[in-house]
């Protein structure tokens, strides 16, 4: 999802860099000590037909709870392209909203209504609101205080895995543009390891349980049909920087490690990494508050780059270059070039001119019916790691409606394949050459995102076993 401080719907993709961590204790699953990771679960809905075959989108979500002292359960995509956790009231009564289950702010005793900068609302006041668009829809929501708790994943046997990643498809929900609320309210470091500060909670006397602290969010008193209606998750939980949320106080990166979600060295309380699973024998996981190093292929370490215009809110990074089936394109010469690293997108989003041009170089004729294998690649030269993408990770099969049909297909004839791209261009302030990296490149790297500094790290995925097939028909 793609957050410019409203919330809107795109389509977005990752990408890579080099870069190391400071030393510090590991627990025996590869995990920083203190971290708490969340399980997360993929849903693949289809979107239309072309040529025969049935073009997908992917969303991968996980459970929290809410409230006390009964918790309520919701499932919420963990989107890097968003600021805001957001649920569906109890206080909307459209039929989109009641397809979900509902936040009943009543039945919690931690519940405060509240304004943007915190300030508790009494029942029968005025209140603060916010709407957000996403692409076609749009939510309009109040601000809630409440207790969180984000679901602990079981722990997995250790891997036997292969040093080998892939990828998937899919689409992406992006958080565009909010719009202030009613009452005119506006809302480079160095690593420092082994340095760990007592916070003080915005509830102070209350220990939080790991995984669990107080946060503002928003919950939805209206939700538009389109295209809210179609997904199966309840909410959005976002992992954007900070300004991408109204205040610090409803960005879960920012206030996770201080309330004691999690907890460690100073230097990581602001790091997550997102590991995408590429089979049934794995699960898709975030770790809050570190990284898992079983995650990362054998001898690998942290690749980072440096976040740009961080103001922006959104994981964006710098390319160098791109080179296409060997040929360095000269799309990235004038140095404008950049990457924005979204959870929340299932295909490589690019410029749609530029989307032809990639689509020419890389179409070639499938091996044995199928698109797979490392060549032709796409490689992304970031400023410190080369993202490098092959058809197992983007290649579908190319063909034309009512001339190449699979079902009337010659057998012998082996259909030609082309990279699965999604032409999106963005507006200002964003560059105009700015692209897309979503679940491709989050499946084949292990990914991580520290907002100290800020920046995005990469390292060659551990999978169980490798990806064959981008396209799953």
């Amino acid at each position: 999802m793609f957050h410019m401080l409203s919330l809107r719907l795109v389509f977005f993709l990752a990408s890579a860099n080099v870069g190391s961590v400071a030393t510090t204790a590991i627990s025996g699953n590869g995990a920083m000590a203190g971290t708490h990771t969340i399980r997360l679960h993929k849903e693949t809905m289809p979107l239309h037909r072309d040529g025969g075959f049935v073009h997908h989108k992917s969303a991968y979500y996980g459970q929290i709870s809410i409230g006390t002292p009964t918790p309520q359960t919701f499932s919420v995509v963990f989107d890097t392209g968003s600021g805001h956790l957001i649920v569906p009231s109890v206080m909307c009564k459209t039929q989109t909203c009641k397809q979900h289950r509902r936040y009943k702010r009543r039945s919690s005793e931690t519940a405060v209504d509240i304004d943007v900068d915190g300030t508790r609302v009494e029942r029968g006041q005025p209140r603060d609101q916010l709407s957000v668009s996403f692409g076609t829809g749009e939510v309009s929501g109040v601000y809630i205080h409440d207790y969180v708790c984000l679901e602990k994943s079981e722990e997995q046997e250790p891997l036997a895995a292969t040093d080998a990643a892939g990828s998937l498809l899919g689409t992406s929900m992006v958080q565009g543009g909010k719009k202030m609320p009613s009452s005119n309210m506006i809302g480079t470091s160095m690593l420092q390891a082994n340095i760990v500060t007592k916070f003080i909670s915005e509830n102070p006397g209350e220990d939080n349980e790991q995984g669990c602290l107080y946060m503002r969010f928003i919950t939805a008193v209206s939700m538009t049909d389109d295209p809210f209606e179609k997904l199966a998750f309840d909410g959005i939980m976002g992992l954007g920087l900070n300004s991408l949320s109204q205040a610090p106080p409803f960005n879960l990166i920012e206030t996770g490690g201080q309330e004691g979600a999690w907890h460690g060295e100073d230097y990581r309380l602001k790091m997550f990494g997102i590991f995408l699973a590429v089979s049934e024998l794995e699960h898709s996981e975030l770790t809050l508050g570190g990284y898992k190093q079983e995650h990362m292929a054998a001898g690998e370490q942290v690749s980072w780059c440096d976040a740009k215009q961080p103001d922006l809110g959104h994981w964006q990074i710098a390319v160098k270059s791109i080179t296409a089936a060997g040929q360095r394109l000269s799309f990235c010469d004038d140095g404008t070039c950049r990457a924005v690293v979204d959870s929340g997108t299932s295909l490589l989003g690019v410029p749609s001119e530029f989307g032809y041009e990639l689509i020419d170089i890389l179409r070639h004729n499938a091996t044995e019916g199928e698109c797979t294998g490392n060549l032709p690649s796409l490689e992304i030269e970031l400023e410190n790691f080369n993202v490098v993408l092959g058809p197992s990770d983007i290649g579908r099969p190319e063909f034309v409606p009512g001339v190449d049909e699979p079902e009337v297909k010659d057998e012998q004839q082996h259909p030609a394949c082309i990279p699965m791209l999604m032409f999106m261009d963005l507006p200002l302030p964003y560059s105009p050459k700015t692209i897309i990296l979503g679940e491709p490149v989050l499946q084949k790297y292990y990914t991580t995102f520290d907002a100290l500094v800020p920046r995005v790290g990469f390292a060659t995925a551990r999978h169980v076993k490798p990806k064959r097939l981008a396209w799953v028909s």
